[in-house]
């Protein structure tokens, strides 16, 4: 694939995710048509390996690309994510067998064919904290039987490939196993049960998957790890993921803020002057603005860390954990700022602002959680002995 500007693809789709975006919300539906413009963009190939066809776009495009993204339409921005890095972390950190790797991008590239993880279940908790989940992995002749239940699918309605976590039970009454086996949309047994109705981002399509004695050969399996440790791709997954929230998560405040500035510069109350020359105005712009330029700062800092393996200051690891913290406090705070800007209109659902006071919530919730980051940063600060300067 030659070289794209990826920046300049986002602004062409943006508008029109934009145009759609309302009908979507309102309705909770999948937007089918901004997937196809995608694919057609070559964007759901853009970090697939170049080996197998596609663009390999640096953690920088693709952060760059998904906060344009979503400044047109955050449910579109989120779901992309979930897909686009997937092969960064992979690029970064192998943890799928070469042939499932070669498999499920050149399935992007040719095919558009989409793929997520899916590990969440109602009871879970966090794997990473040493939980299990109730979805298992049986051993049987020929393969494995795998039944159980999944929450927040992301793109349930148009993922082919569905990268499941599930628990393995040893015979031997040795403790339990993680792993991940591919599942196929076409798999006997394999379901999608539309219950996706949010407060914020209707449209990524996070339904329930259910699993009811589907049964794979052998070779879906993919990786294993013991209960509360990290996966064969180690940081690197929550690199990608956790900087992709906050890309997106930025772009979804900076609609808020655009739309803001614009109502600001138009609305003439019985006054005669535009609000944009009232102290409290000007003043909760410039705190947006002064927001969402620290949350850039931050997001770049920890990329740029994690790109050069920098071994100044605090570790590149710990940096991205800071700025997908501050950075979603950050912006929730800007778009507050934004909604009293524009008033109490701002709480009409016919204006978008209201969809991104919810949007921009979403992200609070995607990991690391912010209990979990601070604990990261107080070990390091407090644990490891070989860190004693911030």
């Amino acid at each position: 694939m030659a070289e794209v500007d990826w920046v300049a693809v986002a602004r062409s789709l943006a508008p029109r995710f934009a145009a759609r975006a309302a009908r979507h919300d309102r309705e909770g539906s999948f937007p089918f048509e901004n997937f196809a413009e995608l694919r057609a963009a070559g964007v759901l190939s853009m970090t697939v390996p170049r080996a197998f066809g596609g663009g390999a776009a640096s953690l920088a495009d693709f952060l760059r690309l998904q906060e344009e993204i979503a400044r047109g339409d955050g449910s579109t921005a989120l779901a992309l994510m979930m897909h686009l890095k997937t092969f960064g972390q992979e690029r970064e950190s192998p943890s799928f067998p070469p042939e499932w790797l070669e498999r499920i991008a050149r399935g992007a590239v040719e095919h558009g064919w989409l793929v997520n993880s899916v590990a969440t279940e109602e009871g879970l908790g966090s794997p990473a904290g040493g939980g299990l989940p109730a979805t298992a992995a049986l051993r049987v002749e020929g393969g494995w039987e795998i039944d159980g239940r999944k929450t927040f699918t992301t793109l349930a309605p148009l993922l082919h490939y569905f990268v499941v976590l599930a628990r393995v039970d040893q015979p031997d009454g040795a403790a339990s196993q993680l792993a991940n086996f591919v599942l196929l949309r076409d798999d006997p047994g394999l379901r999608v049960e539309e219950t996706w109705d949010s407060l914020g981002m209707r449209a990524t399509g996070s339904h329930d998957l259910v699993l009811e004695h589907v049964r794979v050969p052998a070779d879906r399996f993919l990786n294993n790890r013991g209960a509360g440790s990290f996966g064969a791709r180690g940081a690197a997954g929550m690199v990608w993921f956790a900087l992709g929230v906050a890309a997106t998560t930025i772009g979804v405040a900076t609609a808020a803020r655009d739309y803001a500035v614009a109502y600001a510069r138009e609305r003439t109350p019985t006054s005669q002057r535009t609000i944009r020359e009232y102290p409290g105005v000007r003043t909760r712009i410039a705190r947006v603005d002064l927001l969402l330029q620290r949350s850039r700062a931050l997001l770049w800092d920890a990329a740029r860390a994690w790109e050069e393996r920098s071994p100044e200051g605090m570790a590149p690891v710990d940096r991205v954990v800071v700025a997908k913290i501050d950075t979603l406090n950050n912006c929730v705070e800007a778009v507050d700022l934004a909604m009293r800007v524009v008033g109490g209109v701002s709480l009409q659902r016919s204006r978008p602002i209201e969809r991104y006071f919810r949007d921009v919530r979403a992200g609070l919730h995607n990991p690391p959680l912010e209990d979990r980051a601070l604990e990261t940063l107080a070990r390091a600060a407090l644990d490891d002995p070989a860190s004693n300067t911030g």
